[in-house]
C-alpha cells in the first residue's frame, strides 16, 4: 500500500469518522449520511475512495441494498525524532490474536467453570454436614426434653411426699425450674409478704433451700 496514497486519504476528517463509524458496525450509505450530518453524495465519494484503497468494501444484503464495512485491518505507525520521521504500514492478521483471544477466553471459562463447580461441592458437603449436626441436634433436644419431664415428674412427686402444705409445695415446684426472686415468689404466688418469708425460712432451715446474690433455690 503506497504511504503517501494512504495518509493523504486518512488526512481528511470525513473519510476518518466514516472509518470510525464502520468500525463498529456494517453501515448504508444513507446511515452513515444521517450519522455524520454529510450528503449522501459526498458519502459516497468518501466510500468510493475507501474502497479503491481496499480499506473498506461494498456488499449487498437481501433487499439489493448496498452497505460497506471495514475490508481490511491495518497498521500505521508513525515515528519523528530530530533525526528520523518514518512512517510504517502493515496490514495485520489478527486471525491468529483473535484464535489466542478466543482460546484465552475459552481457558478462563473452563477454570471458572472448575472453580464454581469446585464451590458446588463444597457447599453442598458443607450443608449435608449442617444438616446432618441438626437432626442431631433435634434429636438430642427431644432427647433432653424427655428426660427434663422425667425428672421433673419425679421431682413432684416427691415434693408431694415432702411438702408441709399446699404453699409450700407450690413455692418447691417453682423453685425446681430454677433459682427465682423473692419478688416474683410473691407475684406468681399470690401469697402476702409475711406468709412469703415464713415458708422461705421454713424450708431454708430444713436445707431444702439457699439463697445467693438476691435468688431462692433448691440447696
Amino acid at each position: 500500500m503506497d504511504m503517501a496514497y494512504l495518509l493523504d486519504i486518512l488526512g481528511n476528517e470525513n473519510r476518518r469518522n466514516i472509518l470510525t463509524l464502520l468500525s463498529y458496525r456494517p453501515c448504508y450509505v444513507t446511515e452513515i449520511s444521517e450519522e455524520l450530518k454529510v450528503s449522501p453524495k459526498a458519502i459516497i465519494d468518501h466510500l468510493k475512495i475507501l474502497e479503491d484503497a481496499g480499506l473498506v468494501e461494498s456488499f449487498y444484503d437481501q433487499q439489493r441494498r448496498k452497505y460497506y464495512e471495514i475490508a481490511n485491518n491495518v497498521r500505521i505507525e508513525v515515528s519523528i525524532s530530530p533525526l528520523m520521521f518514518r512512517v510504517n504500514v502493515s496490514r495485520v492478521d489478527i486471525e491468529a490474536d483473535e484464535q489466542k483471544m478466543l482460546h484465552d477466553k475459552y481457558a478462563e471459562e473452563v477454570a471458572l467453570k472448575k472453580d464454581l463447580e469446585y464451590s458446588l461441592k463444597h457447599l453442598y458437603e458443607e450443608f449435608q454436614r449442617l444438616n446432618r449436626s441438626s437432626i442431631e441436634l433435634q434429636e438430642a433436644q427431644r432427647s433432653v426434653q424427655g428426660m427434663m419431664s422425667e425428672i421433673t415428674g419425679m421431682c413432684i412427686d416427691i415434693i408431694n411426699e415432702i411438702a408441709a402444705d399446699q404453699i409450700e409445695a407450690e413455692l418447691l415446684y417453682m423453685l425446681v425450674r430454677g433459682p427465682t426472686s423473692y419478688d416474683e415468689i410473691v407475684s406468681r404466688l399470690h401469697i402476702p409478704d409475711n406468709v412469703a418469708r415464713s415458708e422461705l425460712a421454713k424450708l431454708m432451715k430444713r436445707g431444702l433451700l439457699t439463697y445467693e446474690k438476691g435468688l431462692w433455690s433448691i440447696a
